[in-house]
C-alpha cells in the first residue's frame, strides 16, 4: 500500500540527478570538487533523497541556505560537509558548532561575536567559516579589500573558528553578454591576490553557480556550486540553447482523473464561472489546487498531458482541485494525467510553465509544497517516498 492517499505526487528520476552530477564532473577541471546545492528543500525536488544521490554520484559537499536545512541533513544521517549559504544569526553558531556545520561571514563584528560565544560554550568543535566577498550581486558580502584584509586578520587570529572558504556569487553568468561576470571575476581575483599578497594563504576558492561552470569551466579553483543544473534544468535559456552540457531534468509532477463529465448543454466551469464548456465537451476534475503549489494563474491558460496528448486546463484553478478539457481520447476515472514531465512523445517543461507563468524554471517546483508526496526512482522503480503531511 503507498503511504499517501490522495493520487497526486511528484516523481524525481535519480538516475537523471546522478547523470547531472556526472556531466558538469566531465566539464569542469579535473581537481575541482562539486558542491551539491540542496537548498529550499532541493529545489522542490527533497533535500535528503537528492543529497544522497549526488554524494553518490560524486560530489564532495553540500549548499543549502540556512542552518535549519543543514540540520535536517545532519538528522537524516548525512555526514559530508555542508554550507549554509546565506546570513546565519550569531545566535546560531553554538548549533552550527553542534552539527558540524560551516557558515557564511562578511562583518568582522559578527566573527568576533561568534568567536566569543564559541569560546563561553567551551565549543568542542570549531566552527568552518567561508567569507563572502560581495564583486557585483550586491546582496550579502564584503566589498573593499580592507574590509576583507580586517575580516581574514579577524579569522586567522580565531580559535574556535576556522577559516575555511572564500567564495563569490555571479549576477549575470548566464547571460550572453558576459561584461558584468568578467568584471565580477576581475575583481574577485584582484581582492584574492591582495589577501596572498598580505601573506595570508587562501582557503577553499569557489565562485561559480551552474551557470558560470557551464560558461566558465575554466574558472572552477577548487570547487563549483551545482545548484539548478543538478535537477536538469538550464539557468537561462540562452545556455540550454547553446548546450555546452546535456542535462536530464529529474521532475515529473502527475496526477489521476478523480471525476468525469459531459456537457449535456453548456455548462460553466469552477469559480467566477469563467469557462463554458460546450455541448458535448468532457470535462475532467484532478486533485490537486494552489494549495499544493500549482499556481492559480494556470487558470484557463494552462496545459496537462492525458493519453499523450496536450489538454487544456479550463476554468480558475480551485485551492485543492483542477479541471481540463479532455480531447481526441477517451477518458476514465483513475487516468494518468501529466502537469509538468512527459508523458509518450508529449511533455510539459518547467521552462515551459515558467514562461506561461513570467518566471524562471527555479520557482515553478520550488512551490511544491509539503502537500504533495514526493516518489523516487531509479531504473524506472520506486525506491523510496517521502510524505512530509504525515507524521514522523
Amino acid at each position: 500500500m503507498k503511504p499517501y492517499v490522495r493520487d497526486t505526487w511528484v516523481e524525481v528520476d535519480l538516475d537523471a540527478i546522478r547523470a547531472n552530477v556526472h556531466t558538469i564532473r566531465s566539464h569542469i577541471p579535473v581537481g575541482t570538487r562539486i558542491m551539491a546545492v540542496v537548498k529550499a528543500d532541493g529545489y522542490g525536488h527533497g533535500a535528503v533523497e537528492v543529497a544522497r544521490e549526488a554524494l553518490s554520484a560524486g560530489a564532495t559537499a553540500l549548499g543549502v541556505a540556512m542552518l535549519d536545512e543543514a540540520k535536517v541533513l545532519r538528522q537524516a544521517g548525512i555526514q559530508a560537509p555542508i554550507l549554509v549559504l546565506g546570513y546565519t544569526p550569531v545566535d546560531g553558531v553554538i548549533q552550527a558548532s553542534e552539527w558540524e556545520v560551516e557558515l557564511t561571514a562578511y562583518h568582522t563584528e559578527w566573527v568576533e561575536e561568534a568567536e566569543s560565544r564559541l569560546v563561553q560554550a567551551g565549543a568542542a568543535r570549531p566552527v568552518g567559516i567561508h567569507i563572502k566577498v560581495d564583486t557585483g550581486m550586491g546582496r550579502i558580502g564584503v566589498r573593499k579589500e580592507e574590509e576583507l584584509l580586517e575580516l581574514a586578520a579577524g579569522l586567522a587570529s580565531a580559535t574556535r573558528l576556522k577559516w575555511s572558504g572564500i567564495f563569490t556569487h555571479f549576477a549575470c553568468a548566464d547571460e550572453e553578454d558576459t561584461a558584468h561576470t568578467l568584471a565580477q571575476h576581475e575583481r574577485f581575483t584582484a581582492l584574492l591576490a591582495a589577501l596572498k599578497q598580505h601573506g595570508f594563504t587562501l582557503p577553499t576558492v569557489h565562485c561559480c553557480n551552474t551557470a558560470a561552470a557551464i560558461a566558465f569551466p575554466k574558472w572552477g579553483y577548487d570547487m563549483i556550486r551545482f545548484g539548478i543544473g543538478l535537477y536538469g534544468l538550464y539557468p537561462s535559456m540562452y545556455l540550454k540553447e547553446r548546450r555546452d552540457v546535456e542535462l536530464t531534468p529529474a521532475l515529473s509532477l502527475k496526477t489521476r482523473i478523480v471525476h468525469l463529465k459531459r456537457a449535456e448543454e453548456p455548462m460553466t466551469i469552477s469559480y467566477g464561472a469563467t469557462y463554458t464548456a460546450e455541448t458535448g465537451e468532457t470535462i475532467a476534475t484532478l486533485p490537486i489546487g494552489y494549495a499544493d503549489g500549482f499556481p492559480r494563474a494556470f487558470s484557463n491558460r494552462g496545459f496537462a498531458l492525458h493519453a499523450g496528448q496536450k489538454v487544456q486546463i479550463v476554468g480558475r484553478v480551485c485551492m485543492d482541485q483542477t479541471m481540463i478539457r479532455i480531447t481526441g481520447a477517451t477518458a476514465d476515472i483513475g487516468d494518468e494525467v501529466v502537469l509538468y514531465g512527459k508523458q509518450g512523445e508529449a511533455e510539459i517543461s518547467l521552462d515551459e510553465a515558467a514562461a506561461l507563468l513570467g518566471t524562471i524554471n527555479y520557482e515553478v517546483p520550488c512551490m511544491l509544497n509539503y502537500r504533495v508526496p514526493r516518489v523516487y526512482k531509479r531504473e524506472g522503480q520506486l525506491v523510496s517516498v517521502s510524505h512530509q503531511i504525515l507524521p514522523k
